[in-house]
Formats: C-alpha cells, structure tokens, sequence
C-alpha cells in the first residue's frame, strides 16, 4: 500500500516496515512504499516414503504470511532421472490440494507439461493469512533409485523444495531358514534366501545370480551329478524350477526372468540351489551369495564338518 506524505518528510515513519530515510528527499507529497510477503519451506516432517512400484505419497509445502494474497500460479517440478511419476502408472493424479489453516481443503486441476515432469496450476488460493499446506500425489517406478530426493514447488515465483521423499525397495531378499549342514564329500544341501513383497505391484521378473563363497572349494549339485538349478517356492506349496548358465569359472549361477512369486503386498517366497561341499572344502559356517534384481543377501548358513 502507499501513504501519503507531509512536506518534505515520509509517511509512516513508526510503521516497523519503514527504513529511513526513504521519502525524506525533500519534496513534497513524498510517499512510503509498502508490502507484505508470504514464505515457502518444505512440508513434513516426517519424511515421505515412496515404495518402488508401490502406492503414491504425498509430498508438499507450507506457505505462511500474516495477510491475504491474491490467486496465484503453482508449479510443481519432479526431480530428474529418479523415475517418480505424478500419481501412478496406471492412475495418473494431476491434482493439487490446498489446505488452508482451518483444515479445509480445495483441489486444483493442473497442466502437465509435454516431458511429463511439470505440472502447472493457475489462480491458485493460498487461503491466507494463517498457515496453508498444499500437496500433489506421486508415486516411485519399479526401477527409482533408492534413497532421499524430492519436488521443487514454485509458488508464485518462490521456489522450495518438497518433504524429503525416501524411495525403499519394492522387495527385500534375506537369508532363509535354518543352517544347513554339508559333510565334505558328502550329500548335497539347498542354502536359500527369502523374498518378501515390502508394498509393490506388479513386480516385474528378475535376473537372479548366485555365487559360491570364494576359496571354498563348494560346487553346485556334486562332481558326479551337476545341478544348474534354481527353485522358487511360493506361500502355499507351489514351485517352480529355472535353469541356470555357469560361468566359466564354475562359480556362479545365473538365471533370467525369474518370476519371484510374490504378488501380493507382504506376501513371501523362498529360492534355493543345490550345493555340495569337496573333500578340501574348509570346515565351519559358510553362505551362498544370491543377487535377486541387484539386491544381495546371504543364502542360509551353510555349516560344512
């Protein structure tokens, strides 16, 4: 707003917003020029977690000022190469939410931008004074990186960051069951690994490599009888058998396309190979190495004697 001056002196001289000396040049009808402003700063905490593939979060920003605002234009920016989408894949959600302080909520429609990692929304209500929280829904491909990243808000031309949005592994792989035990030279033993659903859909199948620990001495099946299988049981007794290509050094398993048979969110499955220990092999606990789509555990405790 402007006020008036008097003579050669500025209005409002005992306003807080007044510097001196602005309007002191002199003149007459001398006026202070005045405003108020509102702040951006990333919504939460806590943080957002993301699962790969799995159901949308909603990360935002609040805005805060002591006066009203006039509607203004939202962009809301994803960031690049993390592989986050505005809703889901099949569900697209193109909305924002404003939340003004009362708990009230208004949704806006927005334009998605040609490459698909803008959305941009006109004549948007902060619903100020007070404090205003706005969000949009986003979920994580199957392949986002792992870790901490967010959206860049820009309202009315202040940009911010996000609530720190976390992506976690659609699944987990860790060692499963109980030790086994393998007599050197003896019969062969099944070391495995568990997978569990950790909230995605849709989990594509995966390249699965298992490797025998190093300087032990251990092959797959027996020197008599090779196995170059992988078995995957599903919750519920069924199973299915993938055959693997050996490396060249004999050490490793690798077999492709491998359906997890894990479906359903939370939902668990087990994979085994089959393992023998030489005549040299060292005595005492040892473990087979199983990459399940890049995700590395420890098979079972393999005790050898």
């Amino acid at each position: 707003m402007t006020v008036a001056g008097s003579g050669t002196n500025a209005a409002g001289k005992t306003d807080p917003l007044y510097q001196s000396p602005v309007g002191d040049a002199g003149k007459p009808g001398q006026v202070v020029l005045q405003w108020a402003d509102f702040t951006v700063a990333p919504g939460g905490p806590p943080d957002v977690e993301l699962v790969q593939g799995g159901p949308v979060g909603y990360p935002g920003v609040h805005v805060e000022a002591d006066v009203a605002f006039d509607p203004v234009s939202v962009s809301v920016t994803l960031p690049a190469d993390r592989d986050l989408r505005f809703g889901t894949q099949t569900l697209p959600d193109h909305q924002l939410t404003v939340q003004n302080t009362s708990g009230q909520t208004t949704s806006y429609t927005g334009v998605l931008s040609p490459d698909g990692t803008t959305l941009v929304f006109s004549d948007v209500d902060l619903a100020l004074p007070g404090t205003t929280v706005m969000w949009v829904a986003v979920s994580a491909g199957q392949d986002a990186p792992l870790g901490a990243t967010g959206l860049t808000f820009t309202v009315g031309g202040k940009a911010s960051p996000s609530t720190t949005t976390v992506v976690m592994p659609g699944f987990s792989v860790s060692p499963g069951g109980a030790p086994v035990t393998a007599e050197r030279g003896g019969d062969p033993v099944y070391p495995g690994v568990e997978v569990r659903n950790n909230g995605a859909q849709g989990i594509p199948p995966q390249t699965v490599i298992v490797t025998l620990p190093a300087g032990a001495d251990m092959r797959f099946g027996t020197p008599a009888t090779p196995d170059h299988q992988l078995t995957v049981w599903k919750a519920g007794g069924n199973t299915t058998v993938y055959a693997g290509s050996i490396s060249a050094d004999g050490q490793s398993l690798t077999f492709s396309d491998v359906d997890l048979e894990v479906a359903d969110v939370g939902s668990q499955s087990v994979m085994w190979v089959c393992v023998s220990a030489a005549d040299t092999t060292p005595v005492g606990p040892t473990s087979v190495e199983f990459s399940v789509g890049g995700r590395v555990s420890p098979s079972t405790t393999v005790n050898v004697i």
